[in-house]
């Protein structure tokens, strides 16, 4: 039974994961609330993004080489 209800929790995970938000949407958010210019300069309006492809791009950012 176990399985099953990990499984379940795992599935509303994935669904969760799949939404999409605008650009105001996410800046509005808490999750981003430090870095809302960084986001801002990042994303693009009139196009949506997940959170994971917001915290990648995010992370490339930070882990760029300085030129």
């Amino acid at each position: 039974m176990e399985k099953k209800d990990v499984v379940e929790v795992a599935g509303k995970k994935d669904a969760q994961a799949e939404r999409r938000f605008t650009k105001q949407q996410v800046l509005a958010s808490a999750r981003y609330r430090d870095r809302r210019d960084l986001v801002s300069a990042l994303l693009d309006d009139g196009r949506t993004y997940t959170i994971a492809e917001v915290g990648q791009m995010v992370d490339r950012f930070m882990k760029g080489k300085v030129r």
